[in-house]
């Protein structure tokens, strides 16, 4: 995994594609807005003009959701102008940076790392799943290890409800392990709820770690060994920024860090320079490298 530092920023600011982008991004930014502003007004309008009509003429009913799916077919329209324009920053970005690291950059459309494997003991069933934003690779020793986004949802009765949303880390062991394990967030009264096939490891040890997570496996006595104190230090450093959850299998560990949406250049609707606009970006992948690392250095 590399290190990027701040001559990385200033020659990634130089690179043909990105420096081409920074120049023209805040001119392409005001015509995308203007853009969004004719068609959400436009929109409106039509909507408007096309509900009151339908009432008028009886049809009440036909005429409100007629009226709402033009006005949400018109801010369909009025956005893609603008995630455009950010895309044509981010990816050349992203991938600029990945490639100066030894990586891909992947924007979406991948099947994401370990997940599979994890996705049981962390999540349980999920009714919608969408990865983005994966950066993949493999280290000096050849074994391998991903950052990317991932956002993932339940239907419960009507509603949808967010599962989990923010960055994903995984990567190869070192050495293989025995059984599989689960550290969880502490769910309170409901820590007597386990993965399908795993039992509760109680781990005394360390009030503090214990109070904030819970452990599950299928061999205690690899969890135990698991959980040594830059483990555990290393994952109440990250659960103060959110929630955290740990699967680690005999081949692969994958840590889940709820969080905001990274690798971003920002709100189209604000302006800002493509310089600030790409610092954004490469302090997010930075910022993740270096939790990569200390999850790897800690975990193995």
């Amino acid at each position: 995994m590399f290190d990027y530092d701040a001559a990385h920023f200033d020659e990634l600011c130089r690179a043909g594609r990105v420096r081409s982008r920074i120049d023209t991004i805040e001119e392409a930014r005001k015509s995308a807005v203007r853009g969004f502003w004719l068609y959400a007004v436009g929109g409106a309008a039509l909507a408007v003009a096309i509900g009151w009509s339908l009432v008028a003429s009886g049809w009440p009913a036909f005429g409100v959701i007629l009226a709402i799916a033009v006005f949400i077919v018109a801010l369909v329209l009025a956005i893609r102008p603008l995630s455009r324009v950010s895309r044509e920053l981010k990816h050349p970005v992203l991938e600029t940076l990945a490639e100066r690291g030894g990586m891909e950059y992947l924007p979406d459309g991948f099947e994401p790392p370990v997940f599979p494997d994890a996705q049981r003991a962390l999540f349980g069933g999920l009714s919608g799943r969408a990865f983005t934003d994966l950066f993949h690779g493999t280290d000096p020793q050849g074994k391998r290890f991903a950052v990317y986004e991932g956002t993932l949802t339940r239907r419960q009765g009507k509603n949808t409800v967010t599962v989990f949303a923010g960055q994903i880390y995984a990567w190869q062991r070192r050495s293989r392990a025995g059984g599989e394990t689960a550290i969880l967030p502490d769910k309170g009264l409901f820590n007597f709820i386990k993965p399908k096939g795993m039992e509760r490891v109680k781990f005394d040890s360390d009030p503090a770690f214990e109070k904030k997570f819970e452990i599950y496996s299928t061999h205690p006595a690899s969890a135990l060994g698991l959980v040594a104190g830059d483990v555990r230090r290393a994952l109440l450093e990250l659960r103060e920024r959110g929630r955290v959850s740990l699967y680690a299998g005999p081949e692969d560990v994958l840590v889940a860090v709820w969080g905001k949406n990274r690798f971003e250049p920002g709100s189209m609707f604000r302006s800002r320079s493509g310089e600030e606009r790409v610092r954004t970006m490469f302090d997010d992948v930075c910022a993740s490298m270096a939790v990569l690392r200390r999850l790897k250095a800690a975990i193995g």
